[in-house]
């Protein structure tokens, strides 16, 4: 049995994520659930393609942990371009 990817810590979304994201992101595929459930409005927007890549990315290379890294900093920067992110984005 393969376990979920976590970030390493907890992704913090605002109440201006809701319904489409929880309160908090700690897992990739967790994350790659409510990418794809974007409306596809919203999933087109270049952020959200680059995020979902790079989410997909990280879980082809678990073993990868600069993949990890660049997946962490996609969503957050996807969330953060919706104004959906409740903390600084990763450096």
């Amino acid at each position: 049995m393969v376990s979920d990817i976590s970030f390493g810590r907890t992704i913090r979304t605002n109440a201006k994520a809701q319904p489409r994201f929880p309160a908090s992101l700690e897992t990739v595929e967790q994350a790659i659930d409510r990418v794809q459930e974007l409306p596809l409005a919203t999933w087109r927007a270049s952020h959200w393609r680059t995020a979902s890549q790079s989410l997909w990315d990280a879980v082809d290379f678990p073993a990868d942990g600069g993949r990890l890294k660049v997946a962490d900093k996609a969503l957050c920067a996807a969330l953060a371009a919706e104004g959906w992110l409740d903390e600084a984005p990763p450096a």
